[in-house]
C-alpha cells in the first residue's frame, strides 16, 4: 500500500509540475495588446513621413528582414535598412501615410509575437507630380522590454487589373 501511495503520490506532483502556467489573455487584454500593436504601425509611418530615423528605430526590433515592392528591395541589416529608407526620403518631396484599413492581427496567447496585415493609403510627391498608391502590408511584430516592435515585413501595390499581369506560358518546364 505504501508503494501505491508513493507512486500515486510521485504520478501526482509529475502531472502537476508538467501543467503550463500558461494564461490565456481575455477579450480585453486581447484588444488592448491589438491597439498597442497599431500604435507601433502609425509611430513607423509618422516617423517615415517625417524622415526621423531616430524614431523609425524606435519601432523595430533589434534585427530585421525587409522585402520591398520591387526586387531589389531585399533589406537584411540596419545599414541596408538605412540606406533604402534614405533612398525613398531622396526621391520623393513628401510622403504622406493616411489611415491603416482593414488590420488583420494574429497572435500568439502571451502576447510576445503578432502578425499584421494591412492596407494603407500612400500620397507622395515626386519632381512636382503628385502621386497616389494603394499598399498592402504585412509586419511581424516582437514584444521587446515589454514594446511591440517591427521585425520583419513585406510591402506590395497591387495590381489594379489582371490584365497588367505579364502573361504566363501554357505549359511549365519540369
Amino acid at each position: 500500500m505504501k508503494l501505491f501511495l508513493t507512486l500515486f503520490s510521485l504520478a501526482l506532483i509529475t502531472l502537476i509540475s508538467c501543467q503550463s502556467n500558461h494564461k490565456v489573455m481575455t477579450y480585453d487584454q486581447k484588444i488592448a495588446q491589438e491597439k498597442e500593436i497599431i500604435k507601433v504601425i502609425e509611430a513607423n509611418n509618422t516617423a517615415s513621413e517625417n524622415e526621423n530615423f531616430a524614431e523609425l528605430l524606435k519601432t523595430l526590433a533589434d534585427s530585421v528582414a525587409f522585402f520591398g515592392t520591387d526586387e531589389s528591395e531585399i533589406i537584411k541589416t540596419f545599414a541596408e535598412y538605412k540606406d533604402a529608407i534614405q533612398k525613398q526620403w531622396d526621391l520623393y518631396e513628401n510622403t504622406i501615410f493616411n489611415a491603416i484599413t482593414n488590420p488583420f492581427i494574429t497572435m500568439d496567447d502571451r502576447a510576445t509575437v503578432a502578425s499584421i496585415i494591412y492596407g494603407v493609403e500612400m500620397e507622395t510627391s515626386h519632381n512636382g507630380i503628385n502621386e497616389h498608391h494603394f499598399l498592402r502590408v504585412s509586419r511581424n511584430l516582437l514584444k521587446q522590454n515589454g514594446h511591440w516592435v517591427i521585425a520583419s515585413g513585406v510591402t506590395s501595390i497591387p495590381r489594379t487589373s489582371y490584365n497588367e499581369a505579364p502573361a504566363l506560358p501554357d505549359t511549365i518546364s519540369p
